[in-house]
């Protein structure tokens, strides 16, 4: 098995993102075709009736929903197709597989902050997924344009981007829920790449709600001084919190639906088994969380492990996901931390610091 490292992959302000795309893909040739065959082995797992051709199908419908959504992005995909030597439906299925139709998922996870207290804002995501991705997420560092500013995205190779923040005090985390009413529609990392492109918040907000959805997750856009929680799927947005310019105060969401349209649409019968035992954890302690250490301290904490905030390694207690790492940033200073796996117990820690802006 190849582990990455977690490295940063940076991007060149003389290319296109077309060439983006192949040096990422040609760069992680191995581990991208490596993480494809993980990826839709777990599909095949949760259902079994996944043939090829249906994948295919589902994949190529997929392609054309994110392509007409954003071109640019499109680009970057189709050179990450050719760089690594993957198929569409590859790429398809290492960005996507949560949400092809008809697959309950249940082992995402993934837990997210937001305060606005003494210190500004400060916001903070751990990226709970299944243990065999832990290997392959790395950082994107995206160069400054002419229609977006700098972007830094925590991802796994070959995936254009799962969170992040950008040089105009924005940030976008993300959270799975699991809904009824998927449909193919642009895949999540390239909604998330878009949204993070926006020069204003309610840009952001724009974006996020007018996306093709696929399936059902929950977004917090944040921008300096407010920030918004957004339950999504197809047909659906759901505002479930807010903190309006100025206005103090926290937000948290783990992995079931709080807002009152999308819990008549939420499939219970794949919750994910700690969602509420970590969003109770959360309403414990964010109170007393200000500054951006304390946001980092929180979002590494393991009070009632494994069933913790934190859970780093697989157990039967849980899910199939554990802690692969996270992200914390603070909105007024522009200083962000992301990192791979546990400080206090993975031999494999590694984390990077950024000064977005």
């Amino acid at each position: 098995m190849i582990d990455c490292g977690f490295p940063i992959i940076r991007y060149d302000s003389d290319q296109t993102p077309s060439q983006w795309g192949q040096s990422h893909g040609e760069e992680f040739r191995d581990a991208i075709q490596e993480l494809v065959e993980i990826r839709t082995s777990l599909m095949r797992e949760k259902n079994p009736g996944l043939n090829q051709k249906i994948i295919d199908q589902l994949a190529l419908e997929q392609w054309h929903n994110t392509i007409q959504f954003h071109c640019k992005l499109g680009a970057e995909l189709q050179g990450i197709v050719d760089g690594s030597g993957a198929s569409i439906a590859d790429i398809i299925i290492l960005n996507n597989y949560t949400d092809f139709r008809d697959i309950q998922v249940d082992d995402q996870g993934c837990s997210l902050a937001y305060v606005n207290f003494d210190h500004g804002p400060v916001v903070g995501q751990t990226w709970d997924m299944h243990g065999s991705a832990k290997r392959y997420v790395c950082c994107i560092d995206l160069p400054e344009s002419n229609h977006a500013g700098r972007t830094v995205v925590f991802s796994v190779v070959g995936c254009v981007g799962m969170m992040g923040f950008n040089s105009r005090a924005g940030m976008l985390g993300v959270n799975n829920i699991n809904t009824d009413g998927a449909k193919p529609g642009a895949i999540w990392p390239v909604i998330v790449r878009a949204v993070l492109e926006s020069n204003s918040f309610q840009q952001m907000a724009d974006c996020l709600t007018s996306s093709p959805k696929t399936s059902g997750h929950n977004y917090l856009i944040a921008q300096r001084d407010q920030a918004q929680m957004w339950e999504v799927a197809p047909g659906c947005n759901d505002q479930v919190q807010r903190k309006a310019t100025g206005e103090k105060g926290y937000m948290i969401h783990t992995n079931h639906c709080l807002g009152k349209n999308m819990v008549q649409r939420e499939t219970a019968i794949s919750q994910n088994s700690t969602t509420h035992i970590r969003f109770d954890l959360l309403q414990k302690k964010i109170s007393s969380v200000s500054s951006f250490e304390q946001m980092y301290d929180l979002m590494n904490d393991h009070e009632n492990y494994p069933k913790s905030i934190c859970s780093n390694f697989q157990t039967d207690a849980q899910d199939p996901s554990i802690t692969c790492g996270g992200a914390v940033g603070n909105l007024e200073s522009g200083e962000v931390v992301m990192w791979r796996g546990d400080q206090l117990h993975d031999d494999n820690f590694v984390s990077h610091k950024f000064k977005v802006f």
